[in-house]
């Protein structure tokens, strides 16, 4: 995999890719007039860097969830509930472990408190920062 660069005009996006060929195809079903450009190949972070993104991943993921509850006025019985419900999501995400938090989450049952769109943003979080690896 390597980063490309899909532009037209003012207007570009990098993301990874395979092959020039696939980032092609991609800027063709964008319309007319996009260009691809090579920026450069993807290193993966080593094992010890990839840890210290995953916790730092993890601990923005739960205050994002805190700061949710309070804008939801997370009464201390639903505070106590939503903890009881996610004490294991929790634990996992303590240590960084982003794909046990994301399966978790995404078999998690909604109510009144943890939405539907709660939870779609979360899951929509987790995947789109897996998605850099």
């Amino acid at each position: 995999m390597d980063y490309y660069k899909i532009s037209k005009g003012n207007w570009s996006v990098t993301q990874k890719y395979n092959t020039q060929a696939e980032a092609q195809a991609v800027a063709d079903s964008l319309g007319t007039g996009y260009t691809v450009e090579y920026l450069y190949p993807y290193v993966p972070p080593t094992p010890e860097e990839r840890l210290t993104l995953d916790q730092s991943f993890c601990n923005n993921l739960t205050n994002v969830f805190l700061q949710d509850n309070r804008i939801a006025g997370v009464t201390a019985e639903q505070g106590e509930a939503l903890m009881s419900k996610f004490s294991v999501t929790l634990s996992f995400a303590q240590v960084g472990a982003v794909t046990s938090v994301q399966y978790h989450i995404q078999n998690m049952a909604t109510d009144d408190v943890f939405t539907q769109e709660r939870k779609d943003k979360y899951i929509q979080m987790i995947s789109d920062y897996l998605s850099k690896f």
